[in-house]
């Protein structure tokens, strides 16, 4: 394959949009409407930067680390032993990283393998205090591969696919990742492609491809290195491989092939809008695909279809025993796969539990696993009170998130075991997915019962007697209609305002409110002294405090096609108790945009440790 360089410099301009008829309205874009610009570059590795020797000690540095390491465990690297510092310097000099062209990123590893050397961690050992890489009730940085397929369910002869994938909560300074497709001894098979990304770190995917006509063995490797600097845990780096293909036994010739998985869920069931919408702590009934209003503690989705095989093989019962067996006796079984839900827009991630614990086991997922008489079909069913659980972390999801499941799917033919797997996922940037799940988005956000709302023959309504069809007061408009509604509870205290002129509101704090100065802001930045636009004009706040609520909280959406077509941005409002305020749709933009950082220069925003790698990427191009 022919060495060559990919670099993308992302970013996009968003313009901040003030109701501008209303007196005092100003447009503070910086503010309102922040502004996607981290930078990433991505390129492929060039095995020509190892010298014959260096290869070789590469690939003997390499084995050595994977047997203390094991397949499917991420783990930190051990700096201190000359020989896994040896191999992440190999890995990124294969990338073309130098201490002349990323001087800092060279000199945060020095320190940490000196940090290492200091707690005297010895050859042959893992750093244990850094290793505990499990489920936890919080977002998590997640480092994980996404994709290590041979082509099973394609029709491309030799096509091996591999795809690393990391996000961190809230983004991070600086992220690089790595993959690569090699066979079992570490032969390549593929470039090692690499992405680099400062002021990101949120969702970053890499993929490499692998010709399996490359090597006479049918084992092989994805493997993932990656190095992140964040605010809040420095300097650290992740390793992680799988392996798939042959797995034990005499060679066969023919390999294993699938047929493409048929998924019944979760899917776009309700609209046919090309969108997977969840509900969480409330309901739209127009636009809601999976309700999960009756669950409180962490996101709940349904997951079901089924993969055959249609060579020789059949799927593997007692390899399958084996997983059922061990994960319901609370034992790790990290090659039985994983799935994860990644926040894309504000970072980290969360497993799949066990519903009772927030350890991921996989345990719910191959109790539901079931096969057919002869064994060519696998099955899986995880839907109604069985759906998949995840991390409690996730629960407060206001936008679209990333679906990954990695299924492994255990094979045997004449007495040869077989280790395959399937991907399901929705990430766009993942290369050929085994099957693209549509768009999910997870919102939340309303007003609480007995807020009044301004009907269109100026009479008030409480929110909670609204239905589609009724018809709405607007300032833009001589009226809007109410497309859907909303209906569920809210377990995060509550944002309550009172204005100079006496009005009074309660809502959820990520619900929209047009603020004079400042055009739609989220109910959580307002502030005392902040002046509100109301039925009769500005008012300015005398009170914002926050107050718990236990009662049913409301939300609507207005406007059909042809009356937003004559609506500008940030329109389709509604006076509730004479405060005007965004409906569902006004919301849904906004928490969006919450999630996204602030605009400003780069240097600006990065530490000054990290300006020289920085400016020297940017001459890279």
């Amino acid at each position: 394959m022919l060495p060559m360089r990919r670099y993308v410099v992302m970013g996009a301009a968003i313009a901040g949009v003030c109701f501008g008829p209303l007196s005092g309205c100003t447009s503070n874009p910086q503010e309102s409407m922040p502004e996607f610009v981290g930078h990433n570059q991505q390129g492929v590795g060039e095995p020509g930067r190892l010298t014959k020797a260096e290869w070789a000690t590469f690939l003997s540095d390499q084995k050595y680390l994977h047997s203390i390491a094991r397949p499917d465990v991420r783990i930190r690297l051990n700096l201190a032993d000359e020989s896994q510092y040896r191999f992440a310097m190999s890995r990124l000099k294969l990338a073309g990283k130098t201490p002349d062209n990323s001087p800092y990123l060279f000199k945060a590893l020095e320190q940490r393998r000196q940090d290492h050397i200091a707690k005297g961690y010895k050859p042959g050992l893992l750093p244990q205090a850094s290793n505990s890489l499990v489920g936890t009730a919080d977002l998590q940085e997640m480092h994980l591969i996404e994709e290590a397929s041979i082509g099973e369910t394609t029709p491309v002869a030799n096509d091996g696919l591999g795809t690393a994938s990391t996000t961190f909560p809230g983004g991070a300074i600086y992220t690089y990742v790595d993959v690569s497709y090699t066979d079992a001894s570490g032969a390549a098979l593929g470039n090692l492609e690499w992405s680099e990304e400062f002021d990101g770190g949120r969702k970053l995917t890499i993929n490499s491809q692998g010709n399996l006509a490359l090597t006479t063995q049918r084992r092989y490797r994805v493997s993932s290195y990656k190095v992140e600097e964040s605010a809040a845990e420095g300097v650290l780096d992740s390793y992680i491989y799988k392996e798939v293909g042959l797995n034990g036994g005499p060679e066969v010739n023919e390999a294993p092939r699938l047929t493409p998985p048929n998924v019944l869920a979760p899917l776009d069931v309700a609209f046919n809008d090309n969108l997977i919408s969840v509900c969480l702590n409330r309901t739209w009934t127009q636009d809601c695909d999976y309700d999960l209003t009756g669950n409180l503690n962490s996101v709940k989705l349904p997951l079901q279809g089924s993969i055959s095989v249609t060579s020789s093989h059949v799927f593997d019962s007692t390899e399958i025993d084996r997983f059922k067996t061990n994960l319901n006796g609370g034992l790790a079984v990290p090659e039985a796969g994983h799935l994860k839900l990644i926040l894309t827009n504000s970072g980290g991630g969360c497993d799949v539990t066990d519903g009772t614990t927030l350890v991921a086991k996989m345990a719910q997922f191959w109790n539901r696993v079931t096969l057919s008489a002869d064994k060519k079909t696998f099955s899986w069913d995880l839907t109604g009170t069985n759906a998949a659980f995840f991390d409690d972390g996730c629960r407060q999801v206001q936008d679209d998130v990333k679906l990954t499941a990695f299924i492994t799917l255990p094979l045997i033919s004449a007495g040869t075991t077989y280790r395959s797997s399937i991907t399901l996922s929705n990430d766009p940037a993942a290369i050929r997915p085994d099957y693209v799940f549509k768009k999910i988005t997870v919102t939340n956000s309303c007003l609480a019962a007995g807020t009044e709302i301004e009907l269109a023959e100026g009479k008030p309504a409480t929110i909670e007697t609204l239905k589609a069809g009724d018809h709405v007061t607007n300032p833009f408009a001589p009226s809007l209609t109410v497309m859907d509604t909303a209906v569920g509870i809210e377990t995060t205290p509550m944002v309550r305002i009172r204005s100079e002129s006496g009005r009074s509101l309660l809502m959820t704090e990520m619900h929209p409110i047009q603020v004079a100065a400042r055009g739609m802001v989220q109910a959580r930045e307002l502030k005392k002294g902040d002046l509100v636009m109301t039925r009769t004009g500005p008012s300015k706040l005398v009170e914002v405090r926050r107050e718990a609520f236990t009662g049913k909280v409301y939300n609507v959406k207005v406007g059909t096609q042809a009356e937003q077509s004559t609506l500008g941005a940030d329109q389709t409002a509604v006076y509730a108790n004479g405060f005007l305020v965004g409906d569902g749709q006004i919301q849904k933009k906004y928490e969006s945009i919450a999630l996204q950082p602030k605009t400003g220069d780069m240097l600006a925003r990065l530490p000054s440790r990290w300006h020289r790698d920085y400016q020297l990427s940017l001459q890279r191009r």
